[in-house]
């Protein structure tokens, strides 16, 4: 009857990727069950997101349920965020491209990653940086790699004729999180 998030972990906000995980089973159940009351509600969160101001466009990881406010201004495409922007996609692309303000939703926040989080190591890797209160973490955790993966699949609708960058960009996200475990050294999990 109760849910709750531990405060040590959140602040007591909620996730920005629960958001999207709920979003997009929320609106399959209603698919599924014929009742669009599921849907219904879980567009009020579209609804909080798209009134909130984004820092630079981007979307931080934690909002606060009672406030509906962002709390740290931490952005991650990686934990925490990934699938909030998996899903938005997801919701587009289920609606048989219907759905044109989760696709909106979607490239929007592309841009802003694009503009914002993506660049290039040194070496020439590309990579999503972290973003934690106007500051930049040059640092791409493992679960960010799925990344490549959902640009790749939104390539196809992407607006202005973006795609081949798009793909581009995909591959080279990808690339960079196969060299980060071809580079790591031999070791075994147990």
């Amino acid at each position: 009857g109760v849910g709750r998030n531990w405060p040590w972990a959140s602040g007591g906000s909620s996730i920005l990727a629960e958001y999207g995980t709920l979003h997009l089973e929320f609106m399959h159940l209603s698919k599924l069950s014929g009742n669009p009351e599921f849907a219904q509600k879980v567009m009020n969160i579209r609804k909080v997101l798209n009134r909130l101001d984004k820092p630079q466009g981007l979307y931080p990881n934690y909002l606060n349920p009672n406030s509906g406010q962002w709390g740290q201004h931490h952005v991650s495409v990686g934990g925490l965020g990934d699938s909030f922007y998996e899903y938005l996609l997801k919701a587009w692309l289920i609606s048989d491209k219907t759905d044109e303000e989760g696709k909106k939703m979607y490239y929007d926040a592309l841009q802003a990653i694009e503009t914002n989080l993506m660049r290039k190591s040194s070496s020439g890797l590309t990579y999503i940086a972290e973003w934690k209160g106007g500051l930049l973490e040059h640092k791409m955790g493992h679960l960010t790699c799925f990344a490549g993966g959902m640009i790749a699949l939104g390539a196809d609708g992407a607006p202005d004729d973006k795609t081949g960058h798009q793909m581009e960009e995909a591959a080279e996200i990808a690339r960079t999180c196969h060299e980060s475990y071809a580079r790591t050294g031999n070791s075994v999990i147990t």
